[in-house]
C-alpha cells in the first residue's frame, strides 16, 4: 500500500470516527417562543416539585428538602424536611382553609406567611409561590426583568407580612418549557435558595 493510500485511509477513519462522535451527542432542546411557553406554563395547574432549600436568617440557617404538590390553581400541600427526613413544617391549603403542622402541632391560618414567621422566626412569600415556582411573577410583582429568550429573570414583591423580596432565577431546565431550576430570594435579612431537582407535570 502506498504512502498516499495509507494517508487517505487514515484521514477517512478520523473523519468517520469524529462524525460518529458528533452524531452521538444529544442536541440541546429548543425553547418555545415566549408567548407559547407562557401559554403552556399558565395552563399547568397540577405539578409536584422536589427541591433542595437553604434558608439563612440572622438567627439560624435551615437546610432541607422541599416537596411541593400543587393540586390546582389554589390548593397545594408542601413539606420541608431536613436531610435526616425529619419534618420541619407542613403546609396545607385547600377548600377547608390553610394550616401549618409545626413541631407536631397543627395551626390554622388565614395567612400562612405571617403564621410561619410567628412560629418559626422566618418566612417566605407563599401567596404567589405556586406561580413563581413556575417562573411567573404574579400580579403583585414589580420591576420585572426578562432575559434574551423572553423568560422572567427577576422581579420584586412584597409578601403578606410586609417584607420586600427580590426574586432572581439563576438557571432553567433545558427542555422546551425551560421551567426554573435554581431560584434565589433575598430580603433585608433573609436569603432563600431553591435548587429544583425535578418537575412532575
Amino acid at each position: 500500500m502506498s504512502v498516499t493510500i495509507k494517508w487517505l485511509t487514515l484521514v477517512a477513519l478520523l473523519l468517520l470516527t469524529s462524525g460518529c462522535s458528533l452524531l452521538s451527542q444529544p442536541a440541546p432542546a429548543k425553547t418555545l417562543d415566549s408567548s407559547k411557553r407562557l401559554e403552556r406554563i399558565t395552563a399547568i395547574e397540577q405539578y409536584t416539585v422536589q427541591a433542595s432549600v437553604g434558608i439563612k436568617t440572622p438567627d439560624e440557617s435551615v437546610s432541607g428538602n422541599l416537596t411541593w404538590q400543587q393540586h390546582n390553581t389554589e390548593h397545594y400541600k408542601a413539606r420541608l424536611a431536613n436531610f435526616l427526613g425529619i419534618s420541619l413544617f407542613e403546609l396545607t391549603n385547600n377548600a377547608d382553609g390553610s394550616s401549618i403542622l409545626l413541631r407536631g402541632e397543627q395551626y390554622q391560618a388565614v395567612d400562612t406567611s405571617s403564621l410561619l414567621w410567628q412560629l418559626a422566626g422566618w418566612s417566605m412569600p407563599l401567596a404567589d409561590m405556586p406561580l413563581w415556582l413556575k417562573g411567573m411573577p404574579g400580579q403583585a410583582a414589580t420591576a420585572i426583568e426578562y432575559d434574551e429568550l423572553g423568560r422572567v429573570k427577576a422581579f420584586q414583591l412584597v409578601d403578606s407580612t410586609g417584607i420586600a423580596w427580590q426574586l432572581r432565577y439563576q438557571s432553567f431546565f433545558t427542555d422546551e418549557l425551560a421551567l426554573p431550576q435554581k431560584i434565589n430570594l433575598t430580603s433585608d435579612d433573609t436569603k432563600i435558595r431553591f435548587h429544583i431537582r425535578s418537575w412532575q407535570l
